[in-house]
């Protein structure tokens, strides 16, 4: 993504240490901590639970990651790309008028979405938490990613498509309502035995967020009778 820095350069402290044997082992850490991150929060998470679901020592850990700060922002940067490819697709919408390209960015996020789920969930804790981990995360990942979309939203209100809520709000609606019932398969399997990943229920989780979310939101078409 263009004028987008590189979330693995910014992970403070330095990179992990490397070597075939200490990449293997930084990778496993990192996936450990990705989970644990984005399901617990950064301040439930620690460096010896992490240790602990990486099956490396303490002491292991810290060679590669000096705190757990670092740890956080290097979890973090394996989802770049993710953002990377969800960028890519949108640009090959360029040349639609602003709604289509709204309407196909939304299948693409949610695509995205189901594929890296722990993307939402990290977005939803440091949304809603604020302070310096959001920013972080907005400067290194998805910042970009999120103007473009209120570019989008901006140009489908002017050109009469959408109705003219402040885009900033179109744009966390339509996103939180997308990552919601990924969030939340957990509940949905205890609390209606409901299980949200099949794929027929992806499915209709992607045609739902489009035509009741995007739909809701669009400007009728319809001409009132008089």
């Amino acid at each position: 993504m263009q004028g987008r820095s590189s979330a693995a350069a910014k992970a403070k402290g330095g990179a992990p240490k490397t070597g075939a044997k200490g990449d293997r082992t930084a990778e496993r850490i990192l996936t450990e901590a990705l989970d644990q991150f984005s399901r617990l929060g950064f301040e439930r998470v620690t460096m010896g639970g992490i240790a602990d679901a990486a099956k490396v020592s303490q002491a292991t850990l810290h060679y590669h990651f000096q705190d757990k700060l670092q740890l956080w922002r290097s979890a973090i940067a394996l989802l770049e790309h993710a953002i990377d490819e969800e960028a890519r697709l949108m640009h090959a919408t360029r040349d639609m008028p602003a709604i289509e390209a709204l309407r196909a960015t939304m299948r693409f996020f949610l695509q995205i979405s189901w594929k890296h789920p722990a993307l939402g969930r990290i977005v939803a804790l440091e949304g809603s938490a604020g302070g310096e981990r959001l920013q972080w995360l907005v400067d290194t990942l998805i910042g970009s990613r999120n103007r473009s979309v209120l570019k989008l939203v901006r140009a489908a209100i002017a050109a009469g498509d959408l109705k003219p809520y402040p885009p900033e709000q179109i744009v966390i609606l339509l996103q939180t309502g997308a990552v919601g019932a990924i969030n939340l398969t957990p509940l949905m399997k205890a609390n209606f035995n409901y299980d949200a990943t099949t794929p027929q229920a992806r499915a209709a989780h992607e045609d739902m967020v489009i035509d009741a979310l995007l739909g809701g939101l669009r400007v009728s078409q319809i001409t009132p009778v008089k």
